[in-house]
């Protein structure tokens, strides 16, 4: 009777060691692990997971949009910048201020952003188009937002490292030739009406410019993932 038993056992342990093996073999093939302390450099995919693109290349389900270029600090979560870049005037009214900080040292793009988004004055039907087009301008209508030049800063300090793989993703890199010069979301406090921030994407030099001057511009997001 023993005998009989551990005949009977043995094949049974191994067909559940199997069953085991082939669904862990699985689940890892359905959820790719993924590095929550993102680095320079890592991909940003559809889905909002965010890898190196050693893993993204080996997997086929996510989509890339965006390289990040800026590490979670305690002043500010991981940055991401989208592979195209818009060519878009900052404020098509002369005189109108849009309301951003002005702070040229804060990371604040997205309530910049915002604000001139909210400035859009319906009477008149004039805003600030280059946030009009941030508000849907990711993969799949989600909104971006246009960097500070602090943000801007950081994505100008990058930008060697990461343009090799925008390039590989088909994206279009920062310029760092002719014209390398990038709207920030920040106004001139001294003259919001008329002038915002242009910043140098070769050394992060700013200079004050009229708003209604079109210049290229890029679109980030942040990272935010549960603790």
């Amino acid at each position: 009777m023993k005998s009989y038993l551990k005949v009977l056992y043995q094949p049974l342990l191994g067909l559940l060691l199997v069953l085991f093996l082939t669904t862990a073999l699985s689940s890892c093939e359905d959820h790719e692990p993924i590095d929550p302390n993102v680095h320079i450099g890592y991909v940003l995919c559809d889905d909002h997971s965010c890898m190196d693109t050693t893993t993204y290349f080996n997997q086929s389900k996510r989509k890339a949009v965006g390289v990040v270029f800026a590490e979670q600090t305690e002043e500010h979560p991981a940055l991401v910048v989208m592979f195209k870049e818009v060519n878009e005037i900052f404020c098509d009214s002369i005189g109108l201020v849009n309301g951003t900080s002005g702070d040229v040292s804060t990371f604040d793009g997205y309530s910049n952003t915002v604000a001139m988004y909210n400035s859009y004055v319906e009477e008149t039907g004039k805003g600030s188009p280059l946030a009009m087009k941030m508000m849907d301008f990711h993969e799949n209508g989600q909104s971006d937002f246009i960097p500070s030049v602090a943000e801007q800063r950081l994505l100008a300090a990058a930008a060697r490292q990461i343009n090799p793989i925008i390039e590989r993703f088909g994206g279009t890199p920062i310029a760092l030739n002719g014209d390398c010069w990038y709207w920030t979301s920040t106004e001139v406090t001294e003259n919001a009406g008329l002038q915002a921030w242009l910043c140098s994407a070769v050394n992060g030099g700013i200079l004050p410019t009229p708003k209604t001057e079109s210049h290229k511009a890029r679109a980030v997001v942040e990272i935010h993932y549960p603790e």
